[in-house]
């Protein structure tokens, strides 16, 4: 018969148990929760059901995520380091032997440079800038302007 009774009381979960107890050694039940000495004096009331604080509405975590509309309207934010890669601008002197005038005006380019986006270009394109031969027109008055040929 005790074996039985020890078995049935495993099964019947602590809150069945332990309310009826509480209700009846309490002069009043709305006092439960409230009550200080009642919280200290066992330790199955930290279970959530008897825990004071878990009762509160306002205790509960609430995850809200922001949609893309929503974080598209927000300011960005400048990052600390740039992430545009530093060029540092080659001085006149570098320039100046690569680039003859001509006796009638014309800008030629003698010495090859730095082929500028070279994996999109063509071997022939790529031997065409290793020749000497005339700077285009438009790009010679530029240079001429900027007084950027030798």
């Amino acid at each position: 018969m005790q074996r039985w009774l020890t078995k049935l009381r495993t099964t019947i979960s602590p809150t069945q148990t332990l309310l009826p107890f509480f209700i009846k050694s309490s002069s009043n039940p709305a006092l439960l929760f409230h009550s200080s000495s009642l919280s200290h004096s066992h330790p199955l009331l930290s279970f959530p059901v008897f825990n004071p604080i878990s009762l509160t509405p306002f205790s509960w975590n609430q995850c809200r995520y922001i949609s893309k509309t929503k974080s598209k309207k927000f300011k960005k934010t400048t990052p600390a380091v740039s992430k545009l890669k530093k060029y540092k601008i080659k001085p006149y002197s570098s320039y100046k032997s690569r680039f003859k005038t001509l006796k009638d005006g014309t800008i030629r380019r003698w010495h090859e440079g730095k082929l500028h986006n070279a994996h999109l270009k063509s071997k022939a394109a790529k031997r065409r800038l290793r020749l000497p031969a005339l700077v285009h027109p438009a790009y010679a008055k530029v240079m001429k302007k900027l007084n950027f040929y030798g």
